[in-house]
């Protein structure tokens, strides 16, 4: 691959011609793929950290990175409303590299969202990549990307731009205080969050982990809706570009027809209520933040 951006939805498509998938079975394009297994359904997703793109040695421990390729796939998961299960990984590293405390990274974040590391593959590598595959049970409906419907509240899980602003401090050896380098180095995935929007009746959710702007977009492009943005939560520390486009914070945003529901379905859980930030609306080129137009800004990877 060359360092050019990627058209996702044309490699998407190409994917499934490939593969020979029925479109209708709605595999591809979603946060996870949701499949029937014995009268039951799974929710599938795997992604990689890649050495030099997504994490940098100066800054981040072998535990860190484990830690994180965890969370970014059950970020992934809670997007969908599942519940995590297992987990699969792939480590390619130098002979030199602490795998071991890595793969305890890994096993211990597992634990922590309820899962169990299963299974996977170590091979050595001039770079470190991870690669985590992360299986989940669908109880609930699927939160995809292509539900929204006009008149839908848009709802983010926290405030954003934190993340964004630890990684330009850090990438130039800046100082950090502890709660913005938690906010990169050890997320956290909204797994809870994404049961409660489930039970409140959303329609459509993505994991935002590439910038609000962008993820944005990609869930009106997939629903083939428009949207309007009132307010954007922005991290204390941060600023409108950090939380619009910085990206590596995994929240989670939903749309849902009731916000009273999801209100009441947070509350019951303990949890932080969501932020409403705007509202789905009909025409699919009508996309603004405070009526101006909202571009797809965010990481391209």
């Amino acid at each position: 691959m060359t360092g050019q951006e990627w058209d996702e939805l044309a490699l998407i498509e190409g994917i499934t011609q490939r593969a020979k998938w029925d479109p209708t079975q709605e595999v591809l394009g979603d946060d996870a793929a949701v499949m029937p297994a014995q009268g039951t359904s799974l929710a599938l997703c795997a992604d990689a950290l890649v050495q030099g793109i997504h994490f940098d040695l100066a800054y981040w421990t072998p535990a860190q990175i484990g830690a994180k390729a965890v969370t970014v796939n059950i970020s992934d998961l809670a997007a969908m409303a599942a519940a995590p299960l297992w987990i699969l990984s792939t480590i390619a590293a130098p002979k030199n590299f602490d795998v071991e405390a890595l793969l305890l990274g890994i096993e211990s974040r597992a634990q922590s969202y309820g899962a169990k590391l299963i299974g996977g593959d170590l091979t050595r590598s001039d770079y470190v990549v991870v690669s985590v595959t992360a299986i989940g049970s669908q109880l609930l409906p699927p939160l995809r990307r292509g539900g929204a419907q006009p008149g839908d509240t848009i709802f983010v899980t926290r405030p954003l731009g934190l993340a964004s602003v630890a990684l330009s401090r850090l990438s130039q050896a800046g100082q950090v205080d502890d709660r913005t380098r938690s906010a990169l180095l050890d997320p956290s995935a909204r797994v809870e969050e994404g049961f409660a929007a489930a039970r409140a009746g959303a329609n459509a959710a993505i994991d935002i982990s590439d910038g609000l702007a962008l993820d944005l977009h990609r869930l009106a492009n997939a629903s083939g809706v428009g949207f309007h943005l009132h307010t954007v939560p922005i991290a204390p520390g941060a600023g409108i570009a950090d939380a619009l486009g910085g990206g590596e914070d995994f929240e989670l945003l939903f749309t849902a027809p009731d916000p009273h529901l999801v209100y009441g379905e947070y509350a019951k859980a303990r949890l932080a209520q969501p932020f409403a930030i705007g509202t789905i609306v009909s025409s699919p080129t009508d996309r603004t933040l405070n009526n101006a137009p909202l571009d797809p800004m965010g990481y391209r990877h």
